[in-house]
């Protein structure tokens, strides 16, 4: 039966009080929500106990930071500042990195970092920007060229990874070397593609998991190297990886359009495999099996992805409907009215991975896939939950009105196309970033002007005029 949405706010108001009434969308009540819980930003993430720098920290952040620059908050603005102020020392070093793991996933806070810099600058953050971009400097490569995701990890390419470390690099590549930075962009292009050939399954015309290039790693088919099956949430970070580095790319960049129709094609992937009845997604997308659930965290990415693409012109209409559907589905099948007057993201996987070697039991298999706790509030659904809601938001949607509502004050193309403009490549207005110089392979700073990226026979160096 039809959920109705607007008996649903009134019941919210008569059961929970003005609390949860007091908000008017989605992506507030879920940002405030989470403050409730968490009053500490490096507490979250179900780290009680002791700060926590990680990737999941920071997407949940970066989501924060466009509802802060939304919508204002100075509750908000403080929450933000904190997370900065307690993780980063005077000198930029981060509390709980270590630039030796060469761990991607340790590099996604970064964007988040950045985004923030620009707002609030300050030296010891530029300092720690440094520090992360120098390890993608140095991070490991597969012969192709391809970041490994970790060194633990060691010639292995996971869909993970694309969304930790490419769209920080591409971001902070104008401040890294503005002299060169098209050769930063044709390195993330090429790194997206090359991704891209090697995780896509023609049978099922989804991207596996990962990617082992010995193809000896006992998850991976020993004849391709790929893990058996799509999860739902690595296909999830590919998308919207490319959509974060479309963000960071120049109108004017001649490869754009690569990833454009790589984005188009894996959302048409992403269309064909939706829930018809519940207009969103399982955890494994190609396995049919009663075992198999409805997930948030790959549901949200995948809305958000939608809608997003679809605003930007990326996608046609069919998807800002599906997207619209999708949402509508992700707040009957997962959002949760709590006593307290905050709401919960239910159904979230807790984490999905492949080895290493002293985890046998993380071999890849639908098996195991279904054995990892499923949680609420996980991080790595609440950011793209928080993302897919400001664009329903941009079209006039609201808590109250969204089973009603059509969608409405929607931009023109022509002015979205300015807008990216502003989003991607023009930074004249921006706070200036300590990014005019280079690092050689050991990490050392380069003086001069660098001749940007190479690879040759798959190794890759920096070479100086």
């Amino acid at each position: 039966m039809k959920r109705n949405y607007v008996l649903l706010a009134i019941t919210l108001f008569l059961n929970f009080g003005a609390k949860a009434a007091d908000y008017e969308h989605y992506s507030e009540w879920m940002t405030y929500s989470e403050i409730k819980r968490v009053p500490h930003p490096y507490n979250l993430d179900f780290s009680p106990y002791s700060p926590r720098w990680s990737y999941q920290v920071g997407i949940e952040l970066d989501g924060m930071l466009d509802v802060y620059t939304t919508y204002g908050g100075d509750k908000l603005e403080k929450y933000l500042k904190e997370y900065p102020k307690k993780m980063i020392d005077a000198k930029g070093n981060i509390t709980g990195y270590s630039y030796d793991d060469f761990n991607l996933d340790n590099v996604r806070p970064g964007h988040f970092l950045l985004r923030y810099y620009q707002l609030f600058p300050e030296k010891k953050d530029s300092l720690a920007l440094d520090l992360l971009m120098t390890q993608l400097e140095n991070q490991p490569r597969t012969d192709e060229g391809v970041w490994w995701h970790k060194a633990i990890y060691a010639r292995q390419v996971w869909l993970d990874g694309i969304f930790m470390g490419l769209p920080y690099y591409t971001l902070a590549a104008p401040w890294l070397n503005p002299d060169y930075v098209t050769d930063y962009y044709d390195d993330a292009v090429d790194q997206i593609t090359k991704t891209d050939y090697r995780t896509y399954d023609e049978a099922t015309r989804l991207w596996k998991h990962a990617w082992d290039e010995t193809h000896k790693m006992f998850w991976a088919n020993p004849e391709t190297g790929l893990s058996r099956h799509t999860w739902a949430r690595a296909l999830g970070w590919f998308t919207m990886a490319m959509i974060e580095v479309l963000d960071a790319l120049p109108e004017d960049y001649a490869r754009r359009e690569e990833i454009v129709a790589l984005l188009q094609r894996a959302m048409k992937s992403v269309a064909d495999y939706q829930d018809q009845a519940s207009s969103v997604w399982f955890d494994v997308l190609d396995v049919d099996d009663p075992r198999n659930y409805l997930e948030a965290t790959a549901s949200s990415m995948f809305t958000y992805c939608m809608l997003k693409g679809w605003r930007l012109g990326y996608l046609d209409d069919s998807y800002r409907d599906r997207g619209i559907r999708a949402y509508k589905g992700l707040v009957k099948e997962f959002v949760k009215q709590n006593s307290d007057g905050t709401m919960s993201l239910t159904k979230c996987c807790s984490v999905s991975g492949l080895g290493p070697e002293n985890k046998p039991n993380r071999d890849g298999s639908f098996e195991y896939y279904m054995s990892e706790p499923i949680r609420d509030n996980d991080a790595k659904g609440i950011g793209p939950f928080i993302w897919a809601s400001l664009e329903m938001e941009r079209m006039g949607f609201t808590i109250q009105n969204l089973d009603t509502q059509q969608p409405t004050g929607i931009i023109s193309r022509s002015q979205e196309s300015g807008d990216r403009s502003q989003e991607s490549g023009d930074r004249s207005q921006e706070p200036s970033c300590d990014y005019a110089h280079s690092y050689d392979l050991t990490g050392r700073r380069v003086t001069g002007r660098s001749g940007g990226i190479r690879i040759q026979n798959g190794r890759k160096f920096i070479s100086v005029k």
